[in-house]
């Protein structure tokens, strides 16, 4: 009896020991997995960073172009009416020099 005690014995030790074993191999890959999990989060973060930044960029290349646009047609509808300022500058000042050469003349 005594030898199946001590083989009984022999078997818990041997079940402790595979016990621990996997106690500390689960340890391990709770850190291995805690540190893949950090990692890959931080990894994410850096993607949603750049993919943020790069939407902010194209929206402000967007802005710009749009900003550019809206300019030319302002800077466009300005020399238009500078033209049409000038015209009538030349207009009004064929008619003063007119007046004058009349009034000076004696007409």
């Amino acid at each position: 009896m005594s030898s199946s005690i001590e083989e009984a014995v022999k078997v818990l030790a041997e079940f402790e020991r595979d016990l621990e074993r996997i106690k500390a191999e689960s340890v391990d890959a709770k850190k291995r997995l805690s540190k893949l999990v950090a990692d890959e989060g931080e990894a994410a973060a850096k993607r949603a960073l750049t993919k943020a930044h790069d939407a902010a960029n194209e929206q402000i290349r967007k802005a710009r172009e749009d900003a550019q646009i809206e300019a030319d047609l302002i800077a466009k509808r300005g020399e238009e009416e500078l033209a049409r300022l000038r015209e009538k500058i030349l207009k009004r000042s064929e008619e003063a020099i007119h007046l004058v050469s009349e009034h000076l003349l004696g007409e």
